[in-house]
């Protein structure tokens, strides 16, 4: 399987400008005529980039690894918010209250380019490059808002899970990987603190569109095998749609991993109305 990570990027080298709007997808003339340099940071799996409510201080970018940003509730529940992959700016939640508004937890072996606002606010203003990297950041955070609120939309577990792999197999084509494979750094707890569902649904979506036909599960590497029918499934906002069996759509590839069972079992049958896809 194909990794979501690019190789681990070695401990204290300096990152331009140009070099962040690469990660973001984004070099070009405006980019690569600037010559301030930024320091970068390893951070372990397991190990805090930010902490929630800590004072603003820099502004991140991911330059190699997967992070989690979380907030904690009242109760001591953390709520998942946002995946941060390469490319990806963590903090600029905390310039207007000045304070970071979630915690950023690596997900594995990541590393990040660390920009210090007290010296990007010094130079900001006289560098073209930096102002379009800024923009382009903030534009890339509202764009990940938006999935979620996509994603959220979603009444039905089995819908919001689809949802959940296509943005991120999306994203990750975008970084250069494969379009149709993906290995999630996320637990499955993570991903339903994410979805706003329980993490033993998260099992019984992926189980469930697994038997439809649509993906295959290893652990957690995850393989789409009919993308045109998962894209239209997660199209899906009302309640009452049972999915075709996989060998019953046109052009649907064949089903050798039920046709083998020695047993002569079927798949399971797709759920009720009460309990399918919204």
């Amino acid at each position: 399987m194909e990794h979501s990570s690019d190789p681990v990027l070695p401990a204290g080298v300096r990152c331009s400008v140009g070099d962040l709007c690469r990660w973001l997808g984004a070099a070009g003339p405006v980019c690569s005529g600037d010559a301030l340099l930024f320091p970068t940071r390893r951070v372990r799996a397991g190990g805090h980039l930010v902490h929630e409510g800590a004072p603003f201080e820099n502004l991140y970018f991911v330059g190699a690894g997967t992070f989690k940003c979380v907030q904690t509730d009242q109760d001591g529940y953390e709520l998942v918010q946002a995946f941060a992959l390469r490319g990806d700016s963590i903090g600029l939640d905390g310039y207007g209250t000045g304070r970071y508004l979630a915690s950023a937890v690596a997900l594995e072996d990541s590393v990040v380019a660390v920009l210090p606002w007290r010296d990007v606010a010094g130079v900001e203003r006289g560098s073209t490059a930096l102002q379009d990297l800024l923009l382009r950041a903030a534009s890339r955070e509202l764009q990940r808002k938006n999935a979620v609120l996509q994603v959220m939309a979603a009444v039905g577990a089995e819908v919001r899970v689809a949802r959940f792999l296509l943005q991120m197999t999306g994203r990750q084509a975008a970084l250069g990987f494969s379009s149709h494979r993906v290995s999630l750094r996320m637990s499955r707890r993570d991903i339903a603190s994410h979805l706003g569902i329980a993490h033993e649904t998260v099992s019984r979506s992926l189980s469930a569109l697994a038997d439809w036909g649509y993906i295959r599960v290893s652990h957690r590497d995850v393989e789409i095998l009919d993308a045109p029918a998962l894209a239209q499934f997660q199209r899906y906002t009302r309640k009452g749609h049972e999915p075709a069996a996989p060998w019953e759509r046109p052009q649907a590839p064949a089903r050798p991993w039920k046709a083998a069972d020695p047993r002569g079992r079927v798949p399971r049958a797709a759920p009720s109305a009460s309990n399918g896809p919204a």
